[in-house]
């Protein structure tokens, strides 16, 4: 029953493709319509990227694996690296084209992020309590153990500092290379504290994938003729590309015991996990490129991922809680859940079901909330 989910995940990125001719090309491989079409289809995979951790992962208590969403454990990150690429692609255009953009870039950019993550974090608060287990807001600056009240929040302060960079870079300083050289600084300095204090490597194994969006974005005319030199050629290289650092990105961790001959502990399975960082740094770029590659010759879009890619945001926000409400355990082992789904096939439908109305309607408040907040032109 779990492959009717590959199914219909198949037929929600296809459905509705259209594909160049011969000597054609789909000119808007980067226009807001086809970027958020993708955006909504990525957030999805993020949710079951998080349902297999609750069934499937290496780390799930054995008595309550359940198979069948193994091939999405750790197909999160390339995704979140997509919505970071594709936000610096993005803003940069933007402020280039809109003569108020960084008059009005508070409102717009950086309260819509706030008020759901407000809210959610407010929602993890209660089931916390619900559950009896302690809410702290730990020190940034201790080393390792990094939990969070919200499991998930670690993507807010990353891409709000992100925000930050490009305001000061581009809307302070005007200058290109400025707005280039501060981003590049800004996201140096935040993987450098990250491996300073021992965040987990989900934390900034994407971050540069802002720079690359912004700097692909200043250089799209070129860019895109540039790619159309040799492009089967390229394509298949950026392909095999990907894949062999799919696969090393994954087996890293196996790898880095194996050159060192030395057993797991905590310690050292930090280690392997910045040596994994180096090909997930790779991957996250060569993912990247096969999607612009492909996006030249096929448009995606439908009425279900332009719907989905209203609300990414709040859907990444709000799924964490169903998948915790459901899953075997809630937050941490061995506090139960609200109702623990065995069934894999039915988990995904109640999930889905429950995240994908509620993140919408949070995301009309969220709108409604910046409209007001916007200076009047």
């Amino acid at each position: 029953m779990v492959a009717v989910w590959y199914v219909a995940l198949a037929v929600l990125l296809f459905f509705g493709v259209k594909f160049s001719k011969k000597g054609e090309w789909n000119e808007g491989n980067m226009s807001f319509d086809q970027t958020k079409c993708f955006l909504g289809f990525c957030a999805i995979i993020i949710c079951f990227h998080h349902m297999a951790q609750f069934t499937c992962a290496s780390w799930v208590n054995p008595y309550f694996q359940r198979k069948g969403l193994d091939i999405f454990v750790t197909a999160g990150y390339p995704m979140v690296g997509m919505f970071l690429f594709c936000s610096g692609f993005g803003l940069y255009k933007s402020a280039k084209s809109k003569p108020d953009f960084f008059k009005r870039f508070i409102p717009v950019r950086l309260i819509p992020i706030l008020i759901p993550t407000i809210l959610t974090e407010l929602v993890y608060v209660c089931l916390r309590h619900l559950r009896h287990l302690p809410v702290r807001f730990k020190n940034p600056f201790m080393t390792g153990n990094h939990d969070t009240v919200h499991p998930f929040i670690w993507f807010i302060p990353c891409v709000l500092l992100l925000y930050i960079l490009f305001y000061i870079g581009f809307g302070l300083f005007k200058k290109d290379w400025a707005g280039i050289l501060t981003v590049a600084l800004g996201s140096g300095a935040w993987i450098f504290f990250c491996i300073r204090y021992g965040y987990g490597t989900w934390w900034f194994n994407t971050v540069h994938m802002f720079l690359f969006g912004i700097i692909i974005s200043k250089y799209e005319k070129k860019f895109f003729e540039s790619c159309k030199k040799l492009y089967v050629l390229k394509l298949i290289l950026v392909i095999v590309a990907a894949a062999a650092l799919w696969v090393t990105a994954d087996a890293a961790g196996n790898i880095y015991f194996k050159i060192t001959k030395t057993m797991w502990t905590e310690a050292n399975g930090y280690k392997a996990d910045l040596f994994a960082w180096g090909f997930q740094f790779l991957y996250t770029i060569a993912f990247a490129m096969l999607y612009y590659l492909l996006s030249m010759k096929m448009k995606v879009g439908n009425p279900v991922l332009r719907f989905l890619g209203k609300f990414t945001l709040e859907l990444y926000l709000i799924h964490g809680i169903f998948c915790n409400m459901f899953g075997y355990y809630m937050i941490k082992e061995p506090k139960p859940p609200i109702y623990y789904i065995e069934n894999v096939p039915l988990y995904v439908l109640v999930v889905l079901a429950c995240s994908i109305p509620i993140a919408f309607g949070l995301s009309i408040v969220d709108k409604k909330a910046g409209k007001l907040l916007r200076p009047k032109k």
